[in-house]
């Protein structure tokens, strides 16, 4: 398929090569801080160390997030083999995270996707769980136990309380939105999936071995990368909009903070016109609209859930989900 490089009269080109020295250079920040997480004896430098990490990793995982909208790179090949890289280091697999992410956009502020809300249907303690599991970092899990889950047991993943089968409670916790469809899914894409899961699995693994890391260090590391990455997941859409596709929020933050994720808190822009790379969505800020702190949006989300208040959203438009599915690459 041919690139197109406008979009609404805007030039929406890919940055290809800005992508390829990103993920390179994050990647390799966060093998260094891993090594000397590992091997200082300093407290005080184990934490500075985990501190940039959660940030380093934040960079990766917009990486990823890029490949998963086919904006990483121009060329396919290249695209899928950074996607995959990018989701080794988070950990999660490719494929996997690309089908979930997607079932989150044509979920957005649903049902299945309101973690800040509750209504009389609710399991409170359920929905507890999840608020506080995403505020303190637990969710960050998810993608990797539900790989696992994948890898070795698909069928039983795909019919299990946490896919939404039998269990609307239990299913609100997010896994009835991100697995929707997986059931459809061809036995050789499942089987992708799974061979992703492997080279996610031996990654990891190699990881630990050559740079001799510790427990200690590994789980350091990414604790402090999983409080950051999950507290934004949900922070740029609670209380926002019951709308599929205006369910979010361009969050303010500082511009050093704003760079590392590479313009992640522009998600209002990001879910209105998910087929536009991550250098160009401040183009497509509407200027006016409320842009709440994310400080505030996340300080308010620790004070507990509130009661639901609107109905639920209309089903995904036509334009939307083609935009959802689009691939501008060129070769």
């Amino acid at each position: 398929m041919k690139r197109d490089l406008t979009y609404n009269n805007q030039n929406i080109s890919i940055p290809s090569n800005l992508n390829l020295v990103l993920a390179i250079g994050s990647i390799s920040i966060l093998l260094i801080l891993f090594y000397v997480t590992a091997h200082t004896d300093s407290w005080g430098l184990k934490i500075l160390c985990a501190v940039i990490f959660s940030y380093t990793g934040n960079t990766t995982f917009s990486l990823l997030h890029e490949a998963v909208h086919s904006n990483f790179h121009h060329n396919r090949k290249l695209n899928y083999l950074f996607g995959n890289i990018c989701a080794a280091m988070f950990p999660t697999a490719f494929s996997f995270q690309k089908r979930c992410h997607l079932n989150h956009h044509r979920n957005n502020r649903t049902q299945y996707e309101l973690f800040e809300m509750y209504d009389d249907k609710d399991n409170k303690l359920v929905k507890n769980i999840t608020l506080y599991g995403v505020l303190t970092g637990i969710y960050w899990a998810v993608p990797f136990i539900g790989s696992m889950w994948l890898l070795i047991n698909p069928k039983s993943l795909l019919n299990s309380n946490f896919s939404g089968k039998d269990n609307y409670e239990v299913g609100r916790m997010g896994g009835a939105s991100m697995l929707r469809s997986f059931d459809k899914l061809s036995p050789r894409e499942i089987l992708r999936m799974r061979f992703e899961v492997l080279f996610t699995l031996i990654f990891q693994v190699t990881l630990f071995m050559v740079l001799d890391l510790s427990w200690t260090a590994y789980f350091l590391c990414y604790s402090f990368f999983a409080v950051t990455w999950s507290a934004l997941q949900y922070a740029d859409h609670a209380y926002s909009v019951r709308d599929i596709r205006n369910g979010a929020w361009n969050l303010r933050v500082h511009p050093i903070t704003k760079a590392f994720f590479l313009n992640y808190h522009d998600h209002l822009a990001h879910h209105q016109h998910p087929n536009v790379p991550w250098i160009h969505l401040p183009k497509f800020v509407v200027p006016g609209v409320h842009r709440p702190k994310f400080l505030d949006i996340y300080l308010k989300m620790w004070r507990g859930l509130v009661k639901l208040d609107q109905e639920e959203p209309t089903p995904i438009d036509s334009e939307l989900d083609n935009l959802i599915e689009r691939e501008n690459f060129s070769n």
